[in-house]
């Protein structure tokens, strides 16, 4: 058995290419001038991928909670009709663009990452779809809450303006009646005293 995994071992080393391979606990090859073993090159590939890997999960973790808190604070904003909550969210959101540019431009030099999205064509075009969406995003929810926070001016403009136009109106219905009285008492006899 030993016999026939150590041959087909020989047999994958031809194939690559690999130069020298020695039985033992460990394939050793090297191609060119550099020689490692090829169970601590796959670890190392594999750790390497895997810090990655974990590195993107906590930052989208830590960019998705800061997110929703966000939209949390914005809705609960619009909802109250309170203009003072759109600009520590514009703040937080543009620090979290920066953010998400920091980690494109960090992710471009790792190879691993670049090897998830097939090259850096596709790299460049996900980072640059990914932007443009959380620009449309922020620009999007700006446009929404200063659209409501406008439509609360002109309803409590409004508001004003039909208070004041009530009060002038039943002013003026005062005025007619105490004009019409007037002028009742002023055509009247003595009679209309008694």
């Amino acid at each position: 058995m030993l016999t026939l995994l150590h041959n087909d071992m020989e047999d994958d080393a031809e194939r690559r290419g690999f130069y020298e391979v020695a039985y033992g606990n460990q394939l050793r090859f090297h191609e060119g001038d550099v020689i490692s073993t090829n169970n601590q090159r796959r670890f190392a590939k594999a750790q390497d991928l895997a810090s990655v890997t974990v590195k993107i999960l906590y930052t989208s973790t830590i960019m998705t909670s800061i997110y929703l808190l966000c939209s949390i604070m914005l809705l609960h904003g619009a909802v109250n009709y309170k203009k003072e909550y759109i600009l520590p969210w514009t703040l937080v959101a543009l620090i979290n663009l920066l953010l998400l540019i920091f980690a494109i431009s960090i992710g471009e030099g790792h190879p691993s990452v670049i090897d998830l999205f097939n090259g850096h064509t596709m790299y460049h075009f996900t980072s640059s779809l990914l932007l443009a969406s959380f620009m449309y995003a922020i620009a999007t929810v700006i446009s929404f809450s200063y659209e409501i926070s406008s439509m609360q001016c002109a309803q409590q403009f409004a508001d004003e303006r039909g208070e004041r136009l009530l009060l002038l109106d039943h002013a003026a219905h005062s005025s007619l009646l105490s004009a019409a009285q007037l002028n009742k008492l002023s055509n009247g006899t003595r009679t209309h005293f008694v």
